[in-house]
């Protein structure tokens, strides 16, 4: 496949991760808790911002709104500067510490690139343990990996096809998964929300296949009245009843949103209703182990392209006196950032945490590697880290904070960063692309910033670079946290100050 193809597969299964549910979690952890000492936090090459902004004199959009909904000023955080200015603009309750949502993935990014560079690719690794003579492999197959965040399912048939490329044509032995490169760590994929099987709460892994994922296709039947449902790959030994119901109503969202749960023998029920015009879709759940997902796969696409396998799966590790049979290389961390932070997705990025942090600290990679390698560089370039809470590096959380000042230093910062190009252009624009797709598709703000999204229940925040109808380069975070931030309320503040911003 030529790079074209692979962009076009990066933003389909993006967007198919996008479709496959909102996220929500309870904002119930008000804390902080810093990371690193006070001392290892500089001073910021921006020091007067400017004063704090009271209730009265925010934009009279803003307090219209929040006049209307009876939210609380305190609950807002907002700061607007122009780059090329001493001061901001607006500025208003920038030190207290607040949930960002998935504005953090912002720090993990910024982050990466520093650490990584825009060129930096994933290796994924084939090694032989064995007798390898005329195609036949007398020993095992060990697949090995460094935790590629976008192994999708294209790019691993790839994978194991440039392994019968090589010669090989039939396995022996086993096949031996080595997620050694990654902390085999304890995840409770039900913890954050109590949906386990949602891809964003899929668990991070050094062999990471099609984002932990099974794809179930939904193919309506018109002559019997009924969905069939096909999972790809197979699940061996795997019992799952389906119980959707078919319906030729028009195709609305619900009707592919079906619902995953066990039953008290263990079978996977499928209930739901499902529309004959919507056509086939494929629905993302997670529900093997990384490692049995990763064996699944391969084990479907060696079959498929001819090949035999005579063992089954074992975990284990590359040793001295393996062979290395193959390796591919991912897209660059360049291209991946793009897919990570205009449609926010969490399970990629918090494989970028544990891949830097075991390039700083050394592997196998860990949360606190990973959270410790982020402060580090916030740190070595003037950002102050104390009270900054990263948990998974994600924003999908609810013991993250930040303060909006610290992410107006971020972006600032990285607007001065010779990666800024990379960066900037990772982010969404408005009514263009990524989450903001759907936002000013009409208008002068089409198209005008570049900006990250955040939303959890009782938090939306936003935040990145704007251009404004005056040739000013912007930059704009907004951090909203309480119970009156969801129904599309902190959307519409967000929309109002960024309106205000492209005038000014």
């Amino acid at each position: 496949m030529n790079n074209n193809n692979n962009i076009l597969i990066s933003f389909f299964y993006c967007c198919l991760l996008f479709l496959s549910g909102s996220i929500s979690a309870e904002n119930t952890d008000n804390k902080t808790i810093a990371l690193v000492s006070p001392e290892l936090a500089q001073t910021h090459f921006i020091n007067d911002i400017g004063s704090d902004a009271s209730p009265d004199t925010l934009p009279d959009s803003i307090l219209s709104l929040l006049k209307k909904y009876k939210i609380p000023a305190e609950n807002l955080s907002i700061y607007v500067r122009d780059l090329n200015a001493k001061k901001a603009m607006l500025s208003h309750n920038i030190d207290v510490s607040r949930s960002p949502a998935s504005t953090m993935k912002l720090l993990t990014t910024y982050a990466a690139l520093k650490i990584l560079s825009p060129s930096y690719s994933w290796r994924t690794e084939a090694w032989t343990r064995g007798t390898l003579e005329n195609g036949v492999l007398q020993g095992d197959l060990i697949l090995k990996g460094y935790g590629d965040p976008f192994l999708s399912y294209e790019n691993y048939w790839r994978f194991v096809r440039g392994i019968r490329e090589k010669g090989l044509k039939e396995i022996q032995g086993d096949i031996l998964i080595d997620n050694s490169y990654f902390e085999n760590a304890y995840f409770d994929p039900a913890a954050f929300d109590n949906k386990p099987f949602r891809t964003y709460n899929a668990p991070p892994s050094a062999l990471m296949f099609n984002f932990q994922s099974t794809r179930f296709l939904f193919t309506p039947d018109e002559k019997n009245k009924l969905i069939k449902v096909t999972p790809y790959p197979a699940i061996p030994n795997f019992t799952f009843k389906n119980k959707i119901r078919y319906t030729t109503k028009k195709c609305r969202r619900s009707h592919y949103r079906p619902k995953f749960s066990f039953d008290e023998g263990g079978a996977l029920l499928i209930k739901g209703t499902y529309s004959l015009k919507c056509g086939q879709k494929f629905i993302l759940r997670s529900f093997s182990s990384p490692e049995e997902h990763a064996f699944n796969g391969f084990r479907d696409f060696w079959g498929e392209l001819g090949g035999t396998l005579k063992g089954t799966m074992r975990t284990g590790q590359v040793e001295a006196g393996d062979k290395r049979l193959h390796v591919s290389a991912s897209l660059t961390l360049g291209e991946q950032i793009r897919l990570i932070n205009k449609w926010s997705n969490n399970v990629m990025v918090r494989q970028v945490l544990l891949t830097i942090g075991a390039k700083t600290y050394g592997a196998p990679a860990s949360l606190q590697k990973g959270r410790q390698a982020i402060l580090k560089v916030l740190a070595d370039n003037g950002i102050n880290t104390q009270g900054i809470v990263i948990d998974n590096g994600s924003g999908l959380s609810r013991r993250s904070r930040i303060s909006t000042r610290q992410m107006a230093q971020l972006l600032e910062t990285a607007y001065r960063d010779p990666y800024m190009p990379e960066f900037m252009a990772s982010l969404s624009l408005p009514g263009l692309d990524g989450t903001l797709v759907n936002r000013f598709r009409k208008g002068d703000l089409r198209g005008r910033s570049h900006l990250k999204t955040g939303t959890l229940n009782n938090v939306t925040a936003i935040a990145g670079y704007m251009l404004n109808r005056k040739g000013k380069r912007l930059v704009i975070v907004i951090q909203h946290n309480g119970k009156r931030s969801g129904g599309g309320r902190g959307v519409k503040i967000q929309n109002a100050l960024l309106r205000w911003s492209f005038e000014q």
